[in-house]
């Protein structure tokens, strides 16, 4: 035979180190004194063959024991606790001749409760503690697995985010922030148009796959609120059970508002199509608008029933629309993070702020506006706090100006933003508690005030108010929601005017004046003027006319049901003859038919009379044949505050309505909440069928 080669005598060294270093470990386990002296004696007679015979032979065999063992020859410190994974390492590497036992898959299979069903008799875990399989068996779990993926593929997905969460009943009480009917309306909506609806319910939730919805089923009880369900939440299993996500919700009756009216399928007739495209010149801006502001805004802010003063002045000549057109909603509030007087985290955020009034009146189409900026210094707090503020009339007349000292020890003047200086405040006395005094006495209860990014102002106020028109939102032209144009730039497009041109800083006069005209510009056109985003739809709007002549034939989606006939699909109403009576004067009777029995009607909305008691039995007969069904009824209030009948009902009533919905339905149930009390409580749920190995 060959002599070896000098890299291969390092080697067999090296493999001696190793195996001296593990009969060292071997010595120092007491627990395998028997079995060490057996593979002692085996090393020893295996290494003096290797010196006698010093042939390549074993070569092959050093190599197989070299993966087996460390490469570090310290292993020699090793103490003689070994682990059970090292000893029946150890034990692997005996040579073929040993009398101790083999590698034994039984001490790998220590657990058979972990593996699938079906596999544990022929299964075996790898290195890494996986399970490993045989031909069959592995081709027979793949085959599972790939129908699951499928299963899961057309199932939709509801959860929720952002708002929703802040909104759900397991946030607690005092940091719950709740959400608006229309949220509600916006997430049935998206189940049956999707990117096409022109809400979207993004801000609290997401439904995904929503076109495998099969059909919608929504159970509203009327007479019952949030406080019934949190004080007998134990009485209602099938709720707690079915629907994991709850959240709280402002409804109609709480600021003595219609339920019905928010709620009702109202196709656009062509004499309405008519009167709004001369009145919006964009059925789009129509939609968007027609919503009564200040019913949401009587839930949040105590706004007086002033309906007696609502036309007391004509409309100002040069506004060709109602300024109110332009307000924010209170949802758009939320979102564009101006402070409101809500409960949960927001009321714990603000706090120490104040109302501009005690008590609003409704806001009207000749409700006096006012502009109002305010310049910022930075403090010790950490935050910005208001040096000077400045507020104009519609003539753009200064009606408020002032400086204003903060409490906290100023560490940057801002002076090239806000024109703001020591000396300028050197001598000032007047505090943010005088400001707030002397705004609450100047400002009427229906001001409507005007500002660019109102918000950060009115955050350095400390003080809420309602109504709101924001330059920066009813501007955009960049085609982005998101994307807000600086007041200079705007100034300088639509107004031709060069602002905030001083060296020395800022002027709140000049910001404030500039927003007033800006406003003003707006209402002297259009709603769409100066939005890129709406006059993009009305644009699109006249090139599918062009197209499509006879496309004003076409029902135009301006409710709930109504999306639903546009897309050839039917709907349902279930309830009383008082309910379905209200129903039915927000719908044209072309669209919908009335019969006191479930048999199906060539109309696009079926209304089904029936007593409160039968509706959901009526519903449970219909609901599969339908893509959206709403079934409206009202319990009898309770004469005592026993309610456990009532709520017994109910409780059945939301079993039975799930029972009969079928796989992939998305079910709503709405408690409406009580007049001048409680909120109301929203239940959302898709019921998923089972998996394949479930079936």
């Amino acid at each position: 035979m060959k002599p070896l080669t000098s890299k291969q005598l390092q080697r067999v060294e090296k493999r001696k180190k190793k195996l001296a270093a593990y009969l060292e470990v071997a010595k120092l386990n007491d627990k395998d004194r028997e079995a060490e002296a057996v593979m002692h004696q085996n090393r020893k007679d295996f290494e003096c063959s290797n010196a006698d015979n010093n042939t390549l032979a074993e070569v092959p065999q050093e190599e197989h024991s070299r993966k087996r063992l460390k490469k570090n020859n310290e292993t020699t410190a090793v103490s003689g606790d070994r682990t059970m994974h090292e000893r029946d390492k150890y034990v692997c590497d005996l040579p073929a001749e040993s009398s101790e036992p083999r590698f034994d898959a039984e001490l790998v299979l220590s657990n058979q409760n972990n593996f699938p069903p079906g596999f544990s008799d022929h299964a075996m875990r790898g290195k890494s503690g996986k399970i490993q399989l045989s031909g069959e068996e592995y081709a027979q779990l793949k085959r599972q697995l790939q129908e699951r993926k499928k299963h899961l593929k057309y199932i939709p997905r509801f959860r929720l985010k952002g708002m929703g969460n802040c909104a759900s009943l397991t946030v607690k009480e005092e940091e719950r922030t709740p959400l608006f009917l229309s949220d509600v309306q916006h997430l049935l909506m998206y189940s049956m148009l999707g990117h096409h609806s022109p809400y979207q319910p993004s801000r609290w939730c997401q439904l995904e796959k929503y076109n495998h919805v099969s059909h919608r089923v929504v159970l509203l009880i009327e007479g019952l609120s949030l406080y019934d369900f949190q004080a007998h939440e134990s009485q209602f299993p099938a709720i707690t059970d079915i629907f994991k996500d709850r959240v709280e919700v402002i409804t109609p009756p709480v600021y003595n508002g219609s339920l019905v009216e928010e709620l009702a399928a109202v196709p656009l007739t062509g004499t309405q199509k008519h009167r709004l495209l001369n009145q919006f010149e964009s059925l789009e801006v129509a939609m968007k608008h027609k919503e009564d502001l200040f019913k949401v805004m009587r839930a949040i802010f105590p706004v007086t029933d002033s309906s007696w003063t609502s036309h007391r002045a004509a409309r100002p000549a040069s506004d060709h629309y109602s300024r109110t057109q332009l307000l924010l909603s209170a949802a758009q509030l939320i979102e564009e993070n101006y402070p409101l007087p809500l409960k949960g985290e927001l009321r714990a955020r603000y706090t120490d702020f104040v109302l501009t009034k005690d008590l609003y009146h409704e806001v009207t189409h000749s409700s006096p506006m006012f502009g109002l900026d305010c310049e910022m210094c930075r403090t010790t707090s950490g935050e910005l706090e208001v040096t000077r503020v400045s507020i104009v009339n519609e003539q753009l007349e200064v009606v408020y100006e002032t400086l204003v000292k903060p409490y906290n020890r100023i560490t940057d003047y801002l002076t090239r933003f806000s024109g703001i200086t020591k000396e300028l405040l050197a001598n000032v006395e007047v505090r943010l508690e005088d400001v707030q005094k002397d705004i609450r006495a100047l400002l009427p209860p229906d001001a409507i005030l005007v500002g660019q990014s109102l918000n950060f102002d009115l955050v350095a106020l400390k003080m809420m108010h309602p109504y709101v028109i924001d330059t920066s939102v009813i501007y955009n032209i960049t085609g982005d929601r998101f994307r807000k144009t600086k007041l200079v730039l705007l100034a300088q497009k639509f107004l031709g005017e060069e602002i905030q041109k001083d060296k020395h800083g800022h002027c709140s006069v000049e910001d404030s004046s500039t927003c007033m005209k800006l406003t003003q510009l707006k209402l002297a056109n259009n709603v769409e003027y100066g939005d890129a985003i709406l006059a993009g739809r009305r644009v699109a709007l006249g090139v599918q006319r062009q197209v499509q002549p006879t496309s004003t034939q076409q029902e135009v989606a301006t409710s709930l049901f109504s999306h639903v006939t546009k897309l050839d699909k039917s709907a349902a109403i279930v309830g009383c003859k008082e309910v379905i009576d209200k129903y039915s004067d927000y719908m044209s009777e072309t669209m919908f038919s009335i019969s006191e029995n479930t048999e199906s009607s060539n109309k696009h909305v079926q209304c089904i009379v029936t007593p409160d008691e039968l509706v959901v039995s009526q519903t449970c007969n219909i609901a599969r044949e339908h893509s959206f069904t709403l079934a409206h009824v009202q319990v009898e209030k309770a004469k005592s505050d026993d309610k456990t009948e009532v709520i017994g009902q109910v409780n059945s009533w939301c079993k039975l309505v799930w029972e009969h919905m079928a796989y992939k339905g998305l079910c709503v149930i709405l408690f409406s909440g009580q007049k001048g009390g409680a909120n109301g409580a929203c239940f959302i749920a898709v019921k998923r069928p089972p998996l394949p190995s479930q079936a």
